[in-house]
């Protein structure tokens, strides 16, 4: 007989490149962008204030583009569709520089125009992409590219220690704590992807991020030293 389930049940949609998504539930468009800028905005106003109150080696993680995509990454898993969590990554971005600004001028800091289009523009690049890493490290099927998804936010985080607090800047507690952070975030969310749960091979997930994190770690040195240029 055949189970009523497995007939009126429909399968999950296909993800980029018709791949089935790993992962059920998720927030539909509208709850997923609403929680994006509210993400956005909160985590903006929020990255204002602990910059005078984080201590070292950690105050530079309240000036720095890994804990801003980091929020992008969070809320593209959450998002149902890919093109969702795409649209989902700007608008957390966009908020970020929203509420770090107007939080930061209430507070009687001055603001530059150019500096806040130059940060809202970052934004529009690696939000988007950010997005659709959280997305596919939740819902790929595969356990290589949900492994992907993991090399993109561990690699922010390593590429931003190692060039600009590690070589530009000098600042080796910092550099230290981003390295390790993106070491692990690259191991600790490659082994639990839902891909590399459900097939019980969170050691080949890591595996997979790791050496994904090959190619991703040039790209982020180049964009930092590409993001240098552009600020100094």
């Amino acid at each position: 007989m055949t189970d009523p389930a497995a007939t009126t049940t429909p399968p999950p949609a296909p993800g980029p490149g018709g791949r089935r998504t790993g992962a059920g539930g998720g927030l539909g468009a509208a709850p997923a962008l609403g929680a994006a800028v509210l993400v956005g905005l909160l985590w903006g106003a929020a990255t204002s204030g602990l910059q005078t109150v984080l201590p070292w080696p950690f105050a530079g993680l309240a000036n720095a583009v890994g804990p801003w995509v980091a929020p992008a990454f969070l809320v593209g898993a959450w998002s149902r569709r890919a093109g969702v969590a795409v649209l989902a990554g700007v608008l957390v971005c966009s908020g970020e520089v929203a509420g770090y600004y107007a939080t930061s001028a209430l507070r009687g800091f001055g603001v530059n125009p150019a500096t806040v289009a130059l940060w809202a523009g970052t934004g529009l690049l690696g939000g988007p992409v950010l997005g659709l890493a959280g997305w596919w490290w939740r819902r790929a099927a595969s356990r290589r590219v949900a492994a992907l998804g993991a090399a993109l936010l561990g690699g922010v985080f390593l590429a931003e220690g190692a060039v600009t607090y590690g070589y530009y800047l000098r600042y080796t507690g910092d550099a230290v704590v981003f390295c390790v952070l993106g070491a692990a975030l690259v191991a600790v969310l490659g082994a639990t992807a839902p891909a590399a749960r459900v097939a019980g091979t969170r050691a080949r997930g890591a595996g997979a991020a790791a050496a994904w994190s090959l190619l991703v770690l040039p790209l982020g040195v180049a964009g930092e030293v590409l993001l240098h240029r552009v600020v100094t």
